[in-house]
């Protein structure tokens, strides 16, 4: 069975697009996939994940795997991005309450932040990289990893 994500990375920065919530073997492939880029590049990732708008709710499982991603791509990331992308009462609420939940607990405090568009993330990623990163951001959106 294929991945229901898309991944890829560019210059450092590794972006993952999730029309669903992934599954557990998703969930692993992307951690080893984090690990063999992180190598790769010889430095941590910075790590995008684009969460679909007409996504559906994580159920408690899938809320499971999700920190368990976060969880162990700290040893792979500097940072994650996560975007939760549409305009839907749903979807700012998700924005919300993972917001709040990341103040609340201070468990990603620093590591974790979300974002309504990948637009609100490229000041992070100019910082970190060192460089515009607008060529990055562009060639995710020709890959279909970003709107």
């Amino acid at each position: 069975m294929s991945p229901l994500y898309k991944l890829e990375v560019i210059d450092r920065v590794m972006f993952a697009r999730y029309p669903n919530p992934p599954s557990k073997q998703d969930v692993t492939a992307v951690l080893q996939l984090m690990q063999q880029h992180r190598e790769r590049v010889g430095k941590p990732l910075l790590y995008v994940g684009m969460i679909d708008s007409k996504s559906k709710i994580p159920n408690a499982e899938e809320r499971n795997l999700l920190s368990h991603l976060l969880s162990e791509g700290r040893n792979f990331c500097e940072v994650a991005h996560l975007v939760i992308e549409g305009s839907e009462l749903q979807n700012s609420l998700q924005r919300v309450i993972i917001s709040g939940m990341i103040i609340v607990t201070r468990t990603y405090d620093g590591f974790l932040s979300v974002h309504k568009n990948v637009d609100s993330v490229a000041a992070d990623l100019q910082k970190r990289l060192g460089k515009d990163p607008a060529p990055i951001i562009r060639k995710a959106r020709e890959l279909g990893l970003a709107t």
